[in-house]
């Protein structure tokens, strides 16, 4: 079946699928429902939906139709559906608004109508409070008497509202330099924990395979909530990414006295959104070569639709990109020299529509660059640091003004242990290797369980969890109808917890790739991260 079902979006997010509206008239009052009320919405408002796509799939397989109208069909339920998929998200937030944000760019999951609404979860989820109420949590949970005796210009307008909270720009009183201010929202936490229960539960019934990921999810994400662990980790992180990756990212540095579980005080990066200058970008082109940008995704992931994912990026490199683009800008300033001196000339005394206007061509941001650096980056964290970030998505990396990336929110932050983070570099070792029989044994010996230990299963579910996507992988399937696949050949019931956060920051950074039309194999490009690892840790062995 080549149509994108939501269902598989649902089930391989896992608790997308756990709901309830909120009322509109009180903005906190998703934090004062029940659990019980919350849990009965789960079953009355986004059981049907799931209910609905099951009950097509099988009408699917028991009545041959066109294939134009079972795209049709498709279409006509995720028209339906997605509005309430994202009003139920966003009315939850919390853990909900992160599941979204994980699959606001897996277009090899979700239909266009999906991917479109959940990419809104990114930075643009109403916020909870207003400037008033953000005023009181910093003031109270800071232990200030007066919040202007510590920050100035403390602007009311959030830069961004999210999962848990919301973001608010100010400036230090002592020292006059900009900082982004961190601010939860109350009774997050509460209403965190309640939902994972919830969100399990759910899954028991309708997607069991996915059960096995919620133990090391619940205590990552639970670990966000005290924002001191978050403002140490990001100080870490600075530390670890700046003497070796400097040149190419920034991470900003936290004001330890100025951070409490509630508040998280740090540098403040000027620059865009990463999603918002490749949609800047897209968008012009698109107008250069008379279409939209709308149009032009629609087209796209139409296209994955009929063909699945494209293979690994295999065009132009980072260096080359970079070659072009100084060419392109070059060739404008000699195109627009002789310009200058003529509209600042003759032209300055001449009628304004006597000036000559200047040329500019488009200049692509160069993705390779970009992807590069991200994969850099993360595999050091995985595999040489051992301290990685598990949330990478786009809305949580900006375009610096001086070309360099910023890596925001470090609330997600997996320590692996000396012994982990080489179990990973021998996995990463073994999937460019192809090497089934060494992935197998690496399976069993990190605590995968399954019927049959089937050593296919085992690589195949390893590479679309830690590599690469693409229908050479999935045998044309969307992601979760491949798991379902996967999991009727040998079911599985045990996994490493270890494992589920850098399977997620691949996911992650997968999902990066393909918004920019750059889809990676993150084991050919963390293969040489890897042996420097192994090679390290023989060097230490032997000493």
């Amino acid at each position: 079946m080549s149509r994108r079902l939501l269902l598989g979006g649902l089930a391989a997010a896992t608790p997308v699928v756990a709901l309830g509206m909120q009322g509109p008239d009180s903005p906190l009052s998703a934090y004062n429902d029940a659990a019980a009320m919350r849990t009965l919405r789960l079953w009355t408002q986004l059981g049907p939906v799931i209910a609905h796509y099951r009950l097509v799939e099988l009408k699917h397989k028991l009545v041959t139709l066109p294939k134009d109208e079972r795209n049709k069909e498709w279409e006509s339920l995720d028209a339906v559906h997605s509005h309430t998929v994202l009003d139920t998200l966003q009315g939850l937030r919390g853990f909900y608004i992160k599941v979204g944000q994980l699959m606001a760019h897996r277009n090899d999951v979700l239909s266009i109508a999906y991917i479109e609404k959940l990419r809104g979860l990114e930075d643009r989820v109403p916020p909870l409070m207003n400037g008033d109420q953000a005023r009181q949590v910093v003031k109270t949970s800071l232990g200030l008497e007066s919040l202007e005796d510590v920050f100035a210009n403390f602007q009311d307008e959030p830069l961004g509202s999210a999962s848990i909270g919301q973001v608010h720009k100010a400036t230090l009183k002592s020292t006059g330099k900009p900082v982004a201010i961190k601010i939860q929202s109350p009774g997050a936490e509460a209403l965190f924990r309640k939902d994972i229960q919830t969100a399990r539960n759910f899954c028991r019934i309708f997607i069991p395979e996915q059960v096995i990921l919620f133990d090391e999810i619940e205590k990552q994400f639970i670990s966000e909530f005290d924002y001191t662990i978050e403002a140490k980790h990001l100080n870490t992180m600075h530390q670890n990414m700046t003497p070796e990756y400097g040149n190419l990212v920034v991470v900003p540095r936290s004001f330890p006295q100025l951070c409490s579980r509630e508040v998280l005080t740090m540098e403040f990066l000027k620059g865009k959104k990463l999603v918002d200058g490749v949609r800047e970008m897209g968008r012009e082109w698109c107008i250069r070569n008379g279409t939209t940008l709308e149009a032009y995704e629609r087209e796209m992931r139409e296209k994955f639709e009929r063909e699945g994912l494209p293979p690994v990026y295999q065009g132009p490199g980072a260096r080359v990109l970079d070659m072009y683009r100084s060419y392109v800008q070059v060739s404008d300033w000699v195109v627009n020299a002789p310009r200058v001196v003529y509209n600042w000339s003759v032209g300055w005394v001449l009628p304004n529509s006597w000036l000559v206007p200047y040329h500019k061509s488009f200049v692509p941001l160069n993705t390779a660059r970009i992807m590069d650096t991200l994969l850099k980056v993360h595999g050091k964290q995985v595999l040489i640091d051992g301290f990685l970030n598990g949330d990478p998505h786009p809305g949580n990396f900006l375009l610096l003004e001086d070309g360099r990336l910023g890596m925001l929110d470090m609330g997600q932050i997996k320590i692996l242990t000396r012994e982990e983070r080489l179990f990973m570099a021998r996995l990463y070792k073994a999937l460019v290797n192809e090497d089934r029989t060494e992935l197998k044994r690496l399976s069993i010996e990190g605590g995968y369980v399954s019927k049959y230990n089937d050593p296919e299963v085992m690589f195949r579910m390893a590479r679309v969890g830690f590599d690469q996507d693409g229908r050479q992988v999935t045998d044309g399937l969307n992601l979760q109808q491949f798991v379902d696949k996967m999991y009727k050949q040998d079911p599985w019931e045990k996994t490493l917890d270890a494992l589920v956060m850098p399977m997620r920051v691949s996911l992650l950074i997968r999902g990066v790739g393909l918004m920019l039309h750059h889809p990676v194999s993150v084991a050919q490009a963390w293969k040489p991260i890897a042996e420097k690892a192994l090679k390290e840790a023989e060097i230490e062995e032997r000493s």
